[in-house]
């Protein structure tokens, strides 16, 4: 497949890794499925949301690698908006809010604590560094592509630059 463009090609790659991140870590999840609750105590069971929340996380991450390998090698303008649907409504608010609120209400000292705590081996802190880098990757993905699906067309007017043939 040759790609049409080299930064709508780098830019799928970087999303492509990126939607493999996220999805790998949800099918840890999503095999907990035939678990239907988790008893905290003898009385008190809680239903596995857990795997159903997977499962969902999973058949996004499908439709948007679906999304990346159909139309947006053809720069079609609808999957690049698809994926910034899927990067700012579906992956920040799900990941990221409450990371977002803390930094927000703590300030800069947030950073060096979690820096701190990740060093220590603390899982949460090193998923948070996890979730803001595959962040950062999706949007820089998302930006380095916009000459390409919103630049001026090339001669001829055709959006993957090869010429239309004109009747002399």
């Amino acid at each position: 497949m040759r790609p049409h463009s080299t930064s709508t090609f780098v830019s799928s790659l970087l999303l492509t890794v990126s939607l493999l991140a996220i999805g790998q870590p949800q099918l840890k999840f999503a095999a907990t499925w035939p678990t239907r609750r988790w008893m905290l105590d003898d009385r008190i069971g809680l239903p596995n949301f857990q795997a159903a929340m997977a499962l969902a996380s999973l058949a996004l991450v499908i439709i948007g690698l679906i999304v990346l390998w159909t139309g947006y090698q053809k720069r079609m303008r609808s999957s690049w908006f698809i994926m910034v649907i899927f990067v700012f409504v579906y992956f920040m608010p799900v990941n990221l809010i409450d990371i977002f609120l803390d930094m927000r209400r703590m300030g800069w000292p947030w950073w060096s604590a979690v820096l701190h705590e990740a060093k220590q081996g603390r899982q949460i802190s090193v998923d948070t560094i996890y979730a803001l880098a595959v962040f950062a990757v999706m949007v820089s993905a998302l930006l380095l592509p916009i000459r390409a699906f919103f630049g001026k067309s090339q001669a001829g007017g055709a959006p993957d630059g090869n010429r239309q043939p004109t009747n002399a």
